[in-house]
């Protein structure tokens, strides 16, 4: 009875944390619905401003506190410093922020800490040369956000070390998608040296439908182990066959799910990059579907191998002239088995 007693006043104690909305012409041209302010329209107003009247109003913490930030406006341009003063969001969405090109890096910084998403969907001009750095140091005040969505960005690169820049933060952050919600592909080419260091509880890592083409060896490094699996998409990029640099994926210091699927340059695994890979941690995994590879001796490291790496390889299929693929169990690797020495009967057999 006491226990449930406890749960109850936990309930209700949660449920009045979040404020009621405040009377909208405290806050016009915006508007409060359950929790959630929407500030939406065709032209530009200054949302500091409003915020700032608004923190005049509001005496008392909890009533700052709100479940949901929208910005669905076409006009406003930039998130400037401290934007909300002292009011406080879990969730912050853009939505169809045409032109939103900056978020300085001390917007959320009074409020950051309560922020558990962050979602971009739709278009904006965000992550432009001149404020990306700027959109990362924002990012990094987000320390107990676990997921962060971005669509359409226009960001050309991840920078080194680009969540980390405050002392001791302890990021709980445990989704990163830059493309969530479009198969378009974004203008990401590069990713910086240490980028997810201290991103210690990172699961997901969508770095898909991009333009990436090299990725240096201490890409995917991490400052602690964990048992919790990190999976990395990094399909429909530009990655080929010197896309990675030797002992990459090497101080992940976690199991990782690697998936490559549609990249049509990457005709062959380098067995210097990835064979390290999957010996280092047998939950280590590979999947090259819909990536069929051109299995001539650079691939025949699979297949001598293949009882040892059979629960860690998956979706290998070779290319055979302009249509047909094959498993690569499939393909004979004679000529690649003697060492170079050809055989008279080096053709290929299919067994259905």
């Amino acid at each position: 009875m006491k226990i449930l007693f406890l749960i109850i006043v936990s309930s209700v104690l949660a449920t009045i944390i979040l404020a009621a909305c405040p009377m909208n012409y405290l806050i016009n041209p915006c508007h409060c619905s359950d929790g959630r302010i929407t500030c939406d329209g065709e032209y530009s107003y200054n949302l500091k401003n409003i915020f700032t009247k608004l923190n005049r109003t509001l005496r008392h913490e909890v009533d700052r506190t709100f479940e949901e930030f929208v910005l669905n406006n076409t006009d406003i341009s930039e998130l400037v410093d401290d934007v909300f003063g002292m009011i406080r969001f879990r969730k912050i969405r853009l939505v169809d922020a045409l032109s939103l090109r900056r978020i300085s890096g001390n917007a959320f910084a009074k409020n950051g800490d309560l922020v558990e998403q962050f979602v971009a969907s739709g278009e904006s001009l965000l992550g432009e040369d001149a404020h990306s750095n700027d959109l990362f140091d924002a990012f990094n005040q987000l320390t107990n956000c676990k997921r962060i969505w971005l669509n359409r960005n226009r960001l050309r690169s991840i920078p080194t070390v680009a969540f980390g820049k405050r002392a001791n933060s302890n990021f709980q952050l445990e989704e990163l998608n830059f493309n969530k919600f479009s198969s378009k592909n974004g203008n990401i080419r590069s990713v910086g040296n240490f980028a997810f260091y201290y991103l210690n509880q990172l699961t997901y890592l969508y770095l898909s439908h991009q333009r990436i083409n090299y990725l240096p060896s201490n890409a995917f490094d991490f400052e602690r182990p964990s048992n919790r699996t990190l999976y990395i998409y990094l399909g429909n990029n530009k990655l080929n066959n010197t896309s990675f640099e030797k002992g990459i994926f090497l101080n992940t210091k976690r199991p990782v799910h690697l998936e490559l699927y549609w990249n049509p340059d990457l005709t062959y695994l380098d067995e210097k990059v990835f064979a390290p890979f999957l010996d280092q941690n047998k939950q280590n995994k590979i999947s090259l579907q819909d990536n069929p590879l051109t299995c001539d001796c650079n691939s025949y490291w699979m297949v001598r191998d293949k009882e040892k790496y059979q629960d860690q390889l998956s979706n290998v299929m070779c290319k055979i002239g302009p249509k047909q693929s094959f498993s690569i169990d499939l393909i004979p690797f004679d000529k690649c088995a003697n060492n170079g020495k050809k055989r008279n009967k080096g053709k290929l057999t299919i067994v259905n």
